[in-house]
């Protein structure tokens, strides 16, 4: 078990955190996060699954899963929701890209880490749950409960959407700890608090289903240094002084950051020695994925 982490109330027998990458807004950096992040773990020797719930699919992209490149039936995160096909059906190695073209030999695979891929038909699903009835919101609890083998991962890390609809209540629902993303401005700080009430409301109105989920940890993407404004600074410092030890190291704009994902390399493979992988060095540090 990394870290101090409890494993989901409602399955202890995996031993693992749930993370949930979360933000009402978009372009707030939840996918780099988690692609950067739970890469580095990996490589650090630590087994994980990704789900990738975000309804662009920025996730399954950058691992190479292009939907314009998958063979048609492949099984996607939208059949597992709607248990058209099981945990196994889905997984897939995540990679990284090592020649031009589609196929296997393009890309080598990232041991320990898999992924399930997004699908655009996730867009439909805040309206399929509703129609399912009061318990389909608990889909991934489920999921995770019965199909994840105890001690087959160290951690499960989900993206999810910009929005917040039964879809992300689903996700928050199966969830054990959230990693609230966030920018230097106004409306993301009374964001991430709000994110926080409506955890707070979760855990009151779902207890009975064992759902214990936290806002464990904040990270600022794209924080400004101070020439850059006096502005940008002061919503820093309130974030620090909110948060204090749960503020992860910031992330700074990088063109590399764009350049990994264009090239369908994790950041920790694209630029290893980049400024960029030095802050989600210490990120993946702050989270428990110590050096072994």
């Amino acid at each position: 078990m990394i870290g101090n982490y409890l494993p989901p109330k409602y399955a202890p027998h995996i031993d693992a955190p749930v993370f949930l990458m979360m933000n009402r807004a978009g372009s707030v950096g939840k996918t780099t996060f988690a692609n950067s992040v739970f890469v580095e773990a990996s490589l650090r020797g630590y087994r994980g699954i990704i789900y990738d719930a975000d309804l662009q699919s920025d996730m399954s992209y950058w691992f190479g899963y292009d939907g314009d490149h998958i063979p048609e039936g492949t099984p996607s995160i939208h059949d597992l929701m709607l248990g058209k096909a099981t945990l196994q059906d889905v997984l897939l190695p995540a990679r990284t890209r090592v020649a031009p073209g589609n196929d296997a030999s393009s890309f080598e695979v990232i041991p320990g880490l898999y992924l399930v891929r997004g699908d655009i038909k996730m867009k439909q699903a805040d309206g399929e749950l509703a129609l399912a009835g009061s318990t389909a919101v608990f889909w991934l609890q489920e999921v995770i409960r019965k199909q994840v083998e105890p001690g087959s991962v160290d951690f499960l890390a989900i993206d999810a959407p910009a929005s917040y609809g039964r879809l992300s209540e689903s996700l928050m629902a199966a969830a054990t700890d959230v990693v609230t993303m966030m920018k230097p401005m106004r409306k993301e700080l009374r964001g991430a608090r709000a994110l926080a009430e409506e955890i707070a409301t979760l855990n009151n109105d779902m207890d009975r289903y064992d759902v214990r989920v936290s806002p464990t940890w904040y990270c600022i993407n794209d924080a400004k240094v101070s020439s850059q404004g006096h502005f940008y600074g002061n919503m820093q410092d309130e974030a620090r002084e909110v948060y204090g030890d749960r503020l992860l190291p910031e992330l700074r704009n990088s063109v590399v950051v764009a350049e990994a994902y264009d090239a369908q390399e994790p950041l920790p493979i694209w630029a290893p020695k980049s400024d960029a992988m030095k802050v989600i060095g210490k990120i993946a540090d702050k989270l428990g994925f110590v050096e072994k």
